[in-house]
């Protein structure tokens, strides 16, 4: 099947994940433009002061709340359109038609995550300068663009692996991360000091990078320039599980 072919296959399976998406980035957008028409400033930003006198510390936690849950849209989005992109096809019997057929499966599979993996970015890239912009009056530029590829390629890389063996991948993938978010606040803390360092660091790299992850969020809450270590260590993880799941499902197939 030729790259387009792949490309509408995997659109089309996937519309209704994508719309719902879609869905939830228009909740997004709309609560942003109802908070700028509400406490709006001259300037072209949200002002806290205004929201704090029109509903107090309740209207500014569920602001802030927000704003944390737009900085997960990538991750989401990634899990869900690459939920069951092997583990789909092992259960509805198509792995095993794929690998009597001619050409390469991993091939395959590989268009597909580029495609899913990229409208997930995408659809990230169009939401979050959208959002900056309504309730700051400008976007982060290219350090929005990184945060959302870091997340991406990361969660996406991370579900297609779990994805060859497990029909859960996604829910097990999430699982992974906030393990991942709550080991790294446990090490900020110090409380993994008197854990075997070989352990720790297994661990550690066994579970997606949040120190790198996080080292990226917090530059660009900043508004600091982006780490490249963070992102080169997000894309190294990356590889390494892309690399074990075409290894791993070569194994499947046979």
């Amino acid at each position: 099947m030729s790259a387009l072919g792949v490309t509408r296959l995997a659109l089309k399976e996937n519309r209704n994940r994508i719309a719902l998406l879609l869905g939830f980035a228009g909740l997004f957008v709309l609560s942003g433009f109802v908070t700028r028409v509400l406490a709006g400033s001259p300037e072209g930003h949200v002002e806290f002061d205004q929201l704090m006198m029109l509903g107090g510390y309740p209207v500014i936690s569920a602001v802030l709340l927000l704003g944390w849950l737009l900085g997960r849209y990538p991750l989401i989005a990634a899990l869900v359109l690459t939920s069951g992109i092997i583990s789909r096809d092992r259960q509805q019997g198509y792995l095993r038609i794929y690998s009597v057929r001619p050409g390469s499966r991993i091939g395959l599979y590989a268009q597909r995550f580029a495609v899913m993996a990229g409208c997930a970015f995408i659809l990230s890239a169009l939401l979050l300068p959208l959002f900056d912009v309504l309730m700051l009056g400008k976007w982060a530029g290219a350090g929005t663009l990184l945060l959302i590829y870091s997340h991406v390629i990361v969660y996406a890389s991370l579900t297609t692996l779990l994805s060859v063996w497990l029909r859960h991948d996604a829910w097990i993938a999430l699982g992974l991360g906030i393990t991942a978010m709550v080991w790294h606040a446990m090490a900020r803390a110090g409380i993994l000091d008197t854990a075997p360092p070989i352990i720790r660091e297994l661990i550690t790299f066994v579970l997606p990078p949040q120190g790198a992850l996080f080292a990226i969020e917090q530059a660009y809450g900043a508004e600091q320039p982006i780490p490249a270590a963070a992102v080169l260590y997000a894309t190294a993880y990356a590889i390494v599980a892309l690399i074990a799941a075409a290894v791993f499902l070569r194994d499947v197939e046979h």
